[in-house]
């Protein structure tokens, strides 16, 4: 009888590191001994000091800023929000850096607009540093999980500090984040849908001026470099050849902890404003190396935002530990733009 409890109890411990949680201890009748049904571990909200956390059984998943950075790096004028960090694989391994030496102003994933125009006036919002513009979070809403998984909504505005009159937003957005169940093919992972949408708050267009980076970004893993990561493309690209191209998803690969492998597939949906959407990525030369990818809808063209209008970007993110094939990454996106 010993040796069936050691035997029962090892059981249960692996089947905890597999992501499963036991409902009850093992019912015993007779000398025999059953497990009562498992039940995959759920996903947690947590909403504390300056974020909100999507967790699974002790891991934090996605840490979203839902208000300007305390204590950010270089001082207050980087007082960034609306941003997730950290981003993390299951196993815990962080996909993003936030504020890296290199560039201060770049946040996990993130995703704002290099230049507005509105009034007249060109403002800059990526460089927040700059002082002209900000965009700064201001609340989060009907955060909730179920047998599916996670999901919050969050509203920011788009401040133009320049304005004569003192600061004025010039734009509103509405952002719906959904972090699925964790899955185990086809790698052990999980899914963020981030759906974006956003009008002006005046009464004139606001124009998204034409700029080489703008938008729907990543600063991938501060350990990962042209050595140990690799990024390559749905168009077959990789870091030397992607940058100015056209693509559907992006594969953000590289080394993880012990040895092990760990990424992210970054989805443009097709609704989403030229499709497929133009890149901008770093090559080997850039920094060692660094992760760093941008669908960028403005790339080629402005974009005018006419007032009483809203405009959506969709992306998808499956962050994952292990590996995953260029086809695996098609089937994927096939799935996500039906």
């Amino acid at each position: 009888m010993l040796k069936i409890r050691f035997v029962i109890f090892g059981l249960v411990v692996s089947l905890f590191a597999c992501g499963f949680a036991v409902a009850a201890g093992p019912v015993c009748e007779g000398g025999v001994c059953l497990l009562p049904p498992l039940k995959p571990v759920g996903l947690s909200i947590t909403v504390k000091g300056e974020k909100l956390t999507v967790s699974a059984g002790g891991v934090d998943l996605v840490g979203y800023q839902k208000q300007p950075m305390a204590k950010p790096k270089g001082g207050d004028k980087f007082k960034g929000s609306n941003f997730i960090h950290p981003l993390n694989s299951p196993a815990g391994f962080c996909m993003t850096d936030l504020q890296p030496g290199d560039h201060l102003h770049h946040f996990g994933l993130w995703w704002p607009w290099k230049y507005l125009k509105a009034e007249g006036r060109k403002v800059l919002y990526w460089e927040l540093q700059k002082g002209e513009g900000v965009i700064e979070a201001q609340s989060v809403s009907n955060h909730k999980t179920n047998k599916d998984g996670a999901s919050f909504e969050a509203v920011s505005h788009y401040i133009d500090k320049t304005a004569p009159d003192g600061p004025k937003v010039i734009m509103i957005e509405t952002l719906v984040a959904k972090v699925s169940s964790l899955v185990e093919s086809p790698a052990k992972g999980y899914f963020l849908d981030l759906v974006i949408t956003q009008k002006s708050a005046i009464k004139t267009p606001v124009e998204v001026v034409k700029y080489r980076y703008s938008g729907f970004s990543i600063r991938g893993a501060k350990t990962w470099n042209k050595d140990n990561s690799k990024l390559v493309t749905s168009a077959g690209k990789d870091r030397q050849g992607s940058n100015f191209t056209k693509a559907n998803w992006i594969i953000a690969e590289g080394d993880a902890k012990a040895g092990a492998k760990a990424g992210l597939v970054m989805m443009s949906h097709p609704d989403n404003r030229g499709t497929p959407q133009m890149l901008r990525t770093w090559n080997n030369k850039m920094h060692n190396g660094a992760t760093f990818a941008n669908f960028n809808p403005v790339q080629e063209k402005s974009w005018m935002l006419a007032p009483g209008k809203k405009y959506v970007q969709k992306y998808r993110l499956f962050v994952y530990d292990g590996s995953v094939t260029d086809a695996q990454a098609e089937k994927m996106w096939s799935k996500y733009s039906k």
